[in-house]
């Protein structure tokens, strides 16, 4: 069976049970129900099945007893409201967290870490938040079943809302005793206790606490069986009254994910905020490693573009405070519209593009029925009735009993029933007291709750002084009065002095009207009377008193008329005044005489007639202080403003002035455009009616029209606007033989313009600060100033130049060159151009200008032989010259161990320099020579340049066949043969043995001869030697020594093959060594190092 026909079968019952208790005598009447419950009836005997996902609590069932009472406790069913909520304990131990309480999982093993357990400590401590305030009626515990763990002892449940002061909040249960090994014990709370916080403690036990399950029940929340059908349980979850169905195990686009909500009349999850937002993120976080992806859909939006910020939930609200996560909204491509739950930023919000189509969502609506309602002792629910959303019910009550509370509720859109249960109140109202000349029925022969009385008079008597029908109350009371019946004929009614009468009738409710006549007034009782029950006129009848007011008073000014000729009571009186003067107040005109023998107002007066003081136009002003009949006032308007209407009003007889007053119309001409390259100035800083403005032009323009305008009364500025003009000059005038160079300014025109003899007059005009130069033909020069200027005035400054004729004569000539007349002639102006013979350059300036004193510029130019500049050697580069005239030659050469990079010769060229760069000595490199098995290769001072050295050595054992020691020659090799290290006998061991001490011997000897050598040598002064520069040195083979070093002083920087060869380990002397030669380079270098024996002298 659908959960949707649970709500309908629970409906039948009910309606079965109605007819049952119709159809059978119950002495107890209905047993009382309670929410989410349903009653199954068997005899005197009530049972109670909870609604799907409800735990009864309490007795199942209540029996009615003989004296017509239900007896035994009303149980309640509740659903678990803490399952997967926020918790925490004292400590933690072995694994047991404290979300292991409330997993949904009831297992009383902990293995795998399925209970909580705390450390062994005083009064261990449990608590869970349910995130919002539940009315709490029972907390459920689940021990644990092995392992020998303490049992629970003297637990302690409160519930409340402090979250600071858990021990503080109300006591909800207390438990003695110990609860067993692996039980589930129902600890119900003492009363229903509204709270937040459930607090949990083994009060004054020193333990460990472990907790397998705790549950809370409440019945103000629906069960997970109450959301729309078809869903699994892990996928729903329930809170503050909403179903949210998270949808894990799919993707979707946002609209898509919204119209699969909208399908099960829901939408996708929105307007949650405070707990409902920290409930979402603990159930995503749970869910955590089922998903695919850790972006959720919600039902935020926003309208698409860069500048719109506002955000709103699906059902239309404004967001005010929206939970972004970091560096969110970024609104990426202005197209991130959407918004999604993020599980990288802790489940806050971030906004994203709507059509990604494979994010989660969540689902959110309410149930589509309520729950079984509650029920109170003796009352029913009225049939046909149904549980759906926004159906009503309605309480019924026996016959005699009182419905307390409202009868009707309504399953409510968050599935709930407004309001509560109404209960049903047995009233007696008891017998009614007889009345006289009438009689009493009772309907139905009852006088309990909605009983009805209805009285009855006998016959010529009448109902009076109460109601003909009561009812019993809820209060056990009758309502309204005990009537009386009366009899019901009345005689004449009496006559009164001074009035008339007016009689109806004389039964009982029939009524004699009285009126005073002319000049009497009432000035007492009734003006109508009723014929009573009993014969008797009820009430006074009315007294009429005869009234005068006498003459009226006299007015100064004025007349009083009394209008019908009499002073009584109703006469009228008027009163009128003479010309140019009313009567004040006009409503006082007429009086009448009162009840009272007075005129119903004081007199009036007459006073000369006023008019209002004048209303004052916006933007003028009134001359006259008079403002009485026949006086006149004048109106004048302020600067700027134009008078409309009549300027003069008078005050007539009616008190108004003679015409509506004038109006002052403010004239503005607006702001005037500035004439191109000129101002404006207003004189008063305003633009209205007679306001001035005055035109200036600037700097190089002079102003053509009006300079000054006036603001008229038709809105428009006087005249037409004047222009400024530029000034500009006229063309300059040219001298004879003369030529103009104008140089204009204009933007368009900004060119120089030549004007000589053969042009036509120009028309052209320029600019103030045009330039104009002036410059003669050939063979003329200026007198006068050549330059002037067009100024402010429009004409150019200064005198007209002339031109006057210059000649230069022959230029003189010039050894081993030329010159040559550019133009052929010799006047001012022309120019004379040098030039030399082949291989020689010229000294001076090559050209000779003729200058206006008849003189050529500058001296005479000379031919000069080119040479090259001289050469020198450098950088150890020696060059030979053999010419430095044009064709010689220059060779360079390097010394011994270099060898030239570029040409060697150079030539000199004809114009003065040496062909090509000099070229570069580099020293020869004959590079590492390799290394030799069962030895090592010393490359001595780190260089394999020329004349560098390499020496060769074995290892123990091994002896070297070949050269100790190996030089770099100056062709790029190395000098002799490469060694090798053999492995020798011990026989030829011994012999080297001595052989090693004879050397050692001889090297101490040759080390002091040369020691001697070099100290005469120093002692020895030099003596120079003519044309040695360019002779090496040669270095015999004798002049080698014999190296003798420690290996553990080598260096070799590659394989450090011989890092274990101790110290004490010598070349044997005996072995073959050929000496090397010493180079020159290094024996000249102050920094070079002479080793004898391995043992560093210089």
């Amino acid at each position: 069976m659908s959960k949707l026909g649970r709500p309908v079968l629970a409906a039948v019952v009910l309606l079965s049970l109605v007819s049952r208790n119709t159809a059978e005598n119950i002495v107890c009447g209905h047993p009382p129900v309670p929410v989410n419950a349903k009653l199954v009836r068997d005899g005197p005997k009530a049972s109670f099945v909870c609604d799907d996902g409800y735990r009864l609590f309490g007795s199942e069932s209540i029996t009615c007893s003989s004296n017509g009472v239900w007896t035994g406790d009303l149980p309640f069913c509740g659903t678990n409201v803490a399952v997967h909520k926020p918790t925490n304990q004292s400590t933690t131990a072995r694994g047991g967290s404290s979300g292991n309480a409330n997993d949904g999982d009831p297992t009383t093993v902990h293995d795998g870490r399925r209970c909580t357990e705390t450390l062994k400590e005083p009064s261990p401590w449990w608590t869970v938040d349910l995130l919002q305030p539940y009315p709490v009626r029972a907390v459920s515990i689940t021990t644990r079943g092995c392992c020998g763990h303490q049992p629970l002892q003297d637990i302690e449940i409160r519930v409340g809302n402090s979250s600071t002061e858990l021990q503080r909040n109300p006591l909800c249960s207390w438990f003695p005793g110990t609860i067993e090994e692996g039980t589930t014990k129902v600890l119900s709370c003492a009363r229903q206790i509204v709270g937040q916080h459930v607090f949990l403690q083994l009060v004054g036990v020193e333990g460990s606490l472990s907790l397998c399950e705790v549950e809370v029940y409440s019945t103000e929340e629906f069960s997970i069986d109450r959301c729309a059908p078809g869903s699994s349980s892990n996928d729903v979850a329930v809170f503050d009254n909403k179903c949210y169905e998270f949808n894990v195990n799919r993707g979707a686009s946002f609209a898509e994910a919204r119209q699969k909500c909208q399908a099960t009349s829901g939408d996708i999850v929105h307007g949650f905020r405070g707990s409902s937002s920290t409930f979402l993120a603990a159930e995503l976080e749970r869910r955590k490693p089922r998903l695919k992806t850790q972006l959720i859909w919600i039902g935020a939006q926003k309208e698409p573009g860069l500048t719109s910020r506002t955000w709103k939930w699906v059902n239309g609200d404004v967001i005010t405070k929206p939970t972004w996560g970091k560096d969110q909204p970024n609104n990426y491509n202005g197209e991130q519209n959407c918004v999604v739950l993020d599980g990288g930023r802790e489940w806050l919000w971030n906004d994203v593009g709507c059509n990604l189509d494979y994010l989660h969502w969540i689902c959110q609506y309410t149930p589509m029925t309520c729950g079984s309602p509650e029920i109170k002792i003796n009352s029913t629910i009225a049939s046909p009735y149904t549980f759906k959303v926004s159906s009503v019910i309605e309480y019924q009550c026996p016959e005699g009993h009182s419905t307390q509370g409202p009868a009707k509720r309504t399953c409510g859109a968050n599935g709930f029933w407004t309001g509560s249960a109404p209960t049903c109140k047995y009233v007696d109202c008891g017998p009614l007291n007889g009345i006289e000349n009438g009689t009493i029925t009772l309907e139905n022969n009852r006088t309990t709750y909605m009983a009805i009385a209805k009285y009855s008079c006998n016959q010529n008597y009448s109902l009076s002084n109460g109601d003909a029908k009561r009812t019993c109350t809820d209060e056990g009371k009758w309502s309204g009065r005990t009537p009386q019946c009366l009899f019901d004929w009345c005689g004449d009614p009496p006559e009164v002095q001074g009035a008339t009468m007016n009689i109806m009738g004389h039964k009982a409710g029939s009524a004699v009207t009285y009126s005073c006549q002319q000049g009497f007034v009432a000035i007492g009782g009734q003006q109508e009377l009723k014929c009573g029950l009993g014969g008797e006129w009820v009430g006074k009848p009315l007294v009429c008193r005869f009234v005068d007011c006498g003459p009226p008073q006299i007015i100064e000014n004025g007349l009083a008329t009394l209008i019908n000729g009499t002073t009584t009571h109703g006469s009228i009186v008027e009163y009128t005044c003479e010309q140019d003067y009313w009567l004040q107040p006009h409503t006082s005109r007429r009086q009448i005489c009162t009840k009272e023998a007075k005129w119903s107002a004081d007199p009036p007066t007459c006073q000369l007639i006023t008019c209002q003081e004048p209303e004052v136009p916006t933007g003028g002003y009134v001359v006259g202080y008079d403002f009485n009949i026949h006086s006149s006032i004048e109106y004048h308007c302020d600067p700027g403003h134009k008078l409309i209407g009549i300027s003069i009003l008078q005050c007539n007889n009616n008190g108004e002035w003679s015409t509506t007053p004038p109006e002052c119309q403010y004239i503005d001409c607006g702001k005037l455009t500035p004439p191109v390259y000129g101002t404006l100035h207003y004189s008063n800083d305003s633009t209205h009616l007679d306001s001035e403005v005055k035109y200036s032009c600037s700097n190089n323009y002079r102003l053509t029209g009006t300079a000054i305008r006036y603001c008229q009364e038709n809105q428009a500025w006087s005249g037409t606007a004047p222009k400024c003009e530029e000034i500009r000059c006229p063309e300059p005038i040219r001298p004879e033989h003369g030529i103009l160079s104008v140089t204009g300014n204009d933007r368009s025109y900004g060119r120089t313009l030549i004007r000589t003899s053969s042009d036509p007059i120009s028309t052209s005009t320029y600019k103030i600060g045009a330039l104009v130069k002036y410059r003669c033909e050939r063979g003329y020069k200026v007198v006068g100033e050549p330059i002037s200027n067009c100024d402010d005035t429009g004409s150019w400054t200064g005198v007209i130049p002339q031109c006057v004729y210059v000649d230069c004569g022959t230029p003189e000539s010039i050894d081993n060159g030329k010159f040559n007349l550019v133009s052929n002639v010799t006047y001012y102006g022309s120019a004379v151009l040098y030039e030399c013979d082949e291989h020689f350059q010229l000294d001076g300036h090559g050209r000779r200008l003729c200058l206006e004193n008849g003189t050529w510029s500058s001296e005479t130019p000379k031919c000069q032989e080119i040479n090259c500049d001289d050469l020198k050697s450098e950088n150890n580069l020696l060059v030979k010259v053999t010419s430095r005239t044009v064709g010689g030659t220059a060779e360079y050469t390097c010394p011994r161990g270099y060898f030239t990079i570029d040409n060697n010769t150079r030539h000199c060229l004809p114009k003065g320099s040496w062909s090509g760069r000099p070229p570069t000595c580099q020293m020869v490199d004959c590079k590492h020579p390799g290394a030799i098995e069962n030895g090592r290769v010393i490359i001595m001072n780190d260089t394999t340049t020329y004349n560098s050295a390499a020496e060769y050595h074995c290892i123990p054992h091994f002896q070297r066949m070949g050269p100790y020691m190996r030089k770099c020659l100056d062709d790029g090799q190395w000098s002799g043969e490469q060694p090798y290290c053999q492995l020798i006998s011990a026989a030829i061991s011994d012999n080297r043995t001595l052989s090693l001490a004879v050397t050692v011997g001889g090297g101490i000897v040759l080390f002091l001869v040369i020691l001697l050598a070099l100290i005469y040598l120093r002692l020895k002064r030099p003596t120079p030697v003519k044309n040695t520069e360019n002779v090496e040195g040669a270095v015999r083979k004798e002049e080698q020594n014999t190296a003798v070093m420690s290996y553990a002083s080598l260096s070799d920087v590659q394989n450090h093959i011989y890092d274990s060869v101790t110290d004490y380990t010598y070349d044997e002397p005996s072995s073959y060594y050929e000496p090397s030669p010493v180079s020159k380079a290094k024996s000249d270098h102050s920094g070079a190092t002479v080793t004898i024996n391995g043992v560093a002298i210089r």
